[in-house]
């Protein structure tokens, strides 16, 4: 899939919460006109063939609170380039807050074809929220939800963990409320404290403490198999880099990572090789070669960044070596065998 982003940093956004400053996280400090959009469409064009599904995204802002005009602007540039009106471009979505969206919002959001909302949930504790200073509560989310299923839009939810108030138990307890909605996509992005916010004045002061990269993975993984087990694809895991966000120069602490969701994906494999280890090796496994079978593609997600899991298992069971041999037959969990 190609995703044609466009950038409109903080642009319709009622408040600042605690830790935004989307000037930096996007990387974008203007919001662009007609002329840009279609610019950038352009730009996209020329590799579009290249892939199975185009869509375009209206990212950094709350795309619903915008001026109507504005919103209006912005879709009727994409109009000419919908594949319903022989373009290449498969579907417009954007992201917004729960409390931008009403009725009226869903008949413009029809009217323009578009068709996947991501509400920025963040948290569904209410106390979280008030402390963050989002300025709306759990049950906006579930009010923009319920608008947004019901008129057959595509729903997408991004929380985020560690926020002021969070703790990893009351993050658990916001996904198992997000699943209630039934989303079709999440995103998870740990809080990142980031320079110019209010977050990171509360950060030098002393007032808030960011989580650890290693418990932040940890939780990660967590919930990441909780949707999993509900059938609800997460899409996202971690900021995007930027080069503001890659070089460090903006964040003042948290747990970024250029590749957190590869963290991730990483430790949830660690998880099923252990426990494929406990549940079928019963033999003396110190010296030995540890032999798994894994499925094609995942080879990276099983050794680890900087193979960490593969040496994890050998510090662990006392394994000479770990080899991973990938296998079409394996679908979702390891094969585990000692090489005598």
């Amino acid at each position: 899939m190609l995703i044609i982003p466009i950038f409109v940093p903080h642009a319709g956004c009622p408040n600042d919460c605690c830790f935004c400053n989307q000037k930096i996280i996007s990387g974008n400090t203007s919001v662009p006109d007609k002329a840009s959009v279609v610019e950038t469409i352009l730009f996209y064009e020329k590799i579009a063939y290249r892939y199975d599904e185009v869509q375009i995204a209206f990212y950094g802002g709350s795309f619903t609170a915008i001026e109507s005009s504005l919103q209006e602007m912005f879709l009727e540039a994409v109009q000419p380039f919908l594949k319903t009106n022989g373009g290449f471009i498969d579907c417009i979505r954007a992201s917004t807050r729960p409390d931008c969206i009403d009725e009226t919002v869903i008949g413009r959001l029809k009217k323009y074809n578009v068709s996947i909302i991501e509400l920025g949930a963040q948290s569904m504790d209410d106390k979280v929220l008030e402390m963050s200073k989002r300025g709306h509560n759990s049950d906006a989310t579930r009010r923009a939800a319920k608008l947004l299923k019901e008129a057959g839009i595509t729903l997408g939810l991004q929380t985020m963990t560690g926020l002021p108030g969070a703790t990893a138990e009351s993050d658990k307890r916001t996904a198992c409320e997000v699943a209630k909605l039934e989303p079709d996509l999440v995103r998870i992005y740990p809080t990142i404290v980031i320079k110019n916010t209010d977050l990171c004045e509360w950060f030098l002061r002393g007032e808030y403490t960011s989580p650890t990269l290693e418990e932040t993975v940890e939780l990660c993984a967590d919930l990441f198999e909780f949707y999993d087990s509900r059938n609800i694809t997460v899409i996202r895991m971690g900021l995007q880099s930027s080069d503001n966000i890659s070089d460090g120069g903006d964040i003042a602490s948290g747990p970024y990572h250029p590749a957190f969701g590869q963290l991730v994906k990483s430790r949830i494999a660690l998880r099923k090789l252990v426990g494929a280890i406990e549940a079928t090796i019963y033999t003396e496994t110190q010296g030995k070669e540890l032999c798994v079978n894994i499925p094609t593609g995942k080879c990276s997600d099983y050794t680890g960044q900087k193979k960490y899991n593969s040496e994890y298992i050998k510090n662990k069971f006392g394994f000479s070596a770990v080899k991973f041999y990938e296998q079409d037959y394996c679908k979702d969990f390891p094969e585990v065998f000692i090489r005598q």
